[in-house]
């Protein structure tokens, strides 16, 4: 009987020390587990939420709006005008497919004497021209305009630029003002959907004229002559230096 009880006694011993080390693995695994990551479906490593805010990327819902970087008012004819605004996302990973704005033109009085409403798209970290030439005023003079946006709907996007580079600038301005600029892609494939902005400026750097044109295609490793015009009565002076800007639809935004 007592060797029996020795040998139970040992292996009860045996037990213990084996179970000792697992229930340490055990716990360190619960404890230490895989490495968080900004990709785990978890709220950890001090994010605000899930997989995003501190180490991770912004949240969306705490983004800044794009910002103004210029506005300007042209006068197409007598009681007409158009407001342009040119628009910077400085978010390298984030869009919005529709982005709504609402425009005001006003008098030296600083009375509005034009609403409009709009909208267009973002791609991420980039410069776009909003232009709207669908001011009607009779006999009311605008001075200023002024942009304000509703709540911007980011979403997380990654985006690669179209391949295009300016090749040269031709301005006409008889007998009624117009720019060909020659474009080229440098990809190999196709660049489609693109939007093209020309944007005057005079020798102070006064913007002095913009506009906007939709290109469908220009093909891979080829060069392609855009137009823009003017009425005569749009442009604030002869144009010394000119940028051309171009960005791709968004695919919620395709023309």
């Amino acid at each position: 009987m007592s060797f029996d009880w020795r040998i139970k006694k040992q292996l009860l011993y045996l037990g213990v020390l084996a179970i000792i080390p697992l229930a340490l693995v055990i716990y360190f695994a619960f404890q230490v587990g895989p490495e968080a990551t900004c990709f785990d479906s978890k709220k950890n490593q001090g994010e605000e939420k899930t997989d995003c805010g501190g180490p991770c990327k912004p949240c969306l819902e705490n983004l800044s709006e794009p910002s103004v970087l210029w506005k300007r008012v042209f006068k197409l004819a007598d009681g007409f005008y158009e407001a342009a605004f040119l628009i910077e996302n400085t978010h390298n990973f984030a869009a919005s497919d529709r982005f709504f704005y609402r425009i005001k033109i006003y008098n030296q009085e600083n009375i509005a004497i034009g609403i409009r409403e709009g909208e267009t798209f973002i791609n991420p970290n980039e410069k776009f021209l909003i232009l709207d030439p669908g001011f009607s005023t009779a006999e009311r003079v605008p001075v200023r305009a002024e942009i304000e946006f509703e709540q911007v709907k980011w979403r997380y996007a990654e985006y690669s630029p179209p391949n295009v580079v300016v090749v040269s600038r031709v301005f006409s301005p008889e007998p009624q003002p117009i720019l060909n600029a020659k474009l080229r892609n440098n990809d190999l494939f196709s660049a489609d959907n693109l939007q093209a902005a020309a944007i005057l400026y005079d020798g102070t750097g006064k913007v002095v004229g913009a506009s906007l044109t939709n290109i469908d295609k220009i093909d891979g490793e080829s060069e392609k002559t855009v137009s823009f015009s003017w009425p005569k009565t749009a442009l604030a002076g002869e144009p010394e230096n000119i940028e051309i800007l171009v960005r791709r639809y968004s695919p919620a935004e395709k023309p």
